[in-house]
């Protein structure tokens, strides 16, 4: 047995998740996340905060490079977010030290982490709201696709709430709100996550294996809401938010006419 259904090539028809597992990854996160530090770099070049060759050849390389995330390990036994190891990786990958001493400059690691998932959280709730209005329209359809408007515009948005202005530059580089609290932002999705797979599991017939999924999900997001300080609201995001994203697009997708 996996440690997630969602990791099993056996239960992948039983619990499917569609383009959302892809998201999920340690490939997707990664990839985000340094397209975050190459929008950093391009940001802070136009504003003169570094050399402008610098910030361009970060900012290119940051779609180029490739990193091992089995090579991040140590770091993030030591550190609160895998983005330090990152940065470390990144550096000698791209073997310019005149370019690359550039990376992540006067950044907190954790910003760049939480826009990383932020953009992995917007592609999600795109997936989420197709596979609801796939659904036969019913009262808690209705709400959850008419909530889902706000809570993009309230919750999908860049970190670097302690410089605002570097935030929005960056923010509108990758098409994200302006900056807000990522950890009540989370919150927010998680709850309607949970509140779209309730939405779906209504549709369903009764059945051991879908009561138990939404059990799972449900339970993970009154653990998720109650751990709202930090550092640990981050590890908590780790260990359950991709538990409960997976849960509901597996109970959107089980619901769905003809499947």
């Amino acid at each position: 047995m996996t440690a997630s259904v969602f990791d099993s090539p056996m239960f992948t028809k039983r619990f499917p998740v569609g383009e959302a597992g892809r998201l999920f990854t340690h490939s997707a996160e990664l990839r985000a996340a340094l397209l975050v530090l190459g929008t950093l770099a391009k940001v802070q070049a136009t504003r003169s905060d570094i050399p402008e060759d610098s910030g361009f050849f970060i900012h290119r390389s940051a779609m180029e490079v490739q990193v091992d995330p089995a090579g991040l390990s140590d770091g993030l036994a030591t550190d609160q977010t895998y983005v330090p190891a990152l940065m470390a990786a990144f550096d000698k990958a791209m073997e310019a030290p005149e370019h690359s001493r550039f990376i992540g400059q006067n950044a907190d690691p954790q910003d760049i982490a939480d826009t990383a998932l932020m953009l992995r959280l917007r592609q999600l709730l795109g997936l989420a709201e197709t596979a609801l209005k796939a659904l036969p329209e019913t009262n808690q359809t209705a709400a959850a696709l008419a909530e889902l408007p706000a809570l993009r515009a309230e919750s999908i948005h860049a970190a670097f709430a302690k410089d605002t202005e570097l935030g929005g530059e960056i923010a509108k580089a990758l098409s994200l709100g302006t900056t807000g609290d990522v950890r009540q932002s989370t919150r927010s999705i998680s709850q309607w996550l949970t509140a779209a797979a309730q939405a779906a599991a209504t549709q369903m017939p009764h059945c051991t294996a879908t009561a138990a999924l939404l059990q799972q999900v449900q339970t993970l997001n009154g653990t998720l809401q109650l751990s709202a300080v930090e550092p640990h609201a981050a590890m908590a995001e780790a260990l359950h938010l991709p538990q409960i994203a997976l849960g509901s697009l597996s109970l959107l997708l089980m619901a769905a006419p003809n499947t």
